[in-house]
């Protein structure tokens, strides 16, 4: 099964692209690890950047409705842009936009 769930943070304002009709949202997104270092209780956040893409109804909402810092919980396939390629980019199926917090 190839689902990936995420809950993160848009790092920027999405741009629609529409191709024949078609539309499309390529997004930079942004998670956090946590981490507590054991012998010192020292807590540290680091970012990590997924990058995600829309399309159709789906990329139309997310234009509207989120912006850049925009908190969202995203359901996701994982997929290589072509068969030679093996950088990643996960696709979104499903999504919540959260209220600005």
């Amino acid at each position: 099964m190839n689902v990936c769930i995420f809950t993160g943070y848009l790092s920027e304002d999405p741009v629609l692209v529409k191709n024949d009709g078609v539309s499309f949202l390529d997004l930079e997104f942004v998670v956090y690890n946590y981490r507590t270092t054991k012998k010192t209780k020292e807590k540290s956040k680091t970012p990590v950047y997924i990058y995600l893409e829309a399309w159709h109804t789906g990329a139309e909402t997310i234009h509207k409705m989120a912006h850049k810092g925009t908190k969202m919980t995203v359901s996701t396939i994982a997929k290589n842009p072509s068969d030679d390629d093996s950088s990643t980019v996960f696709r979104i199926n499903e999504f919540d936009i959260h209220p600005d917090e």
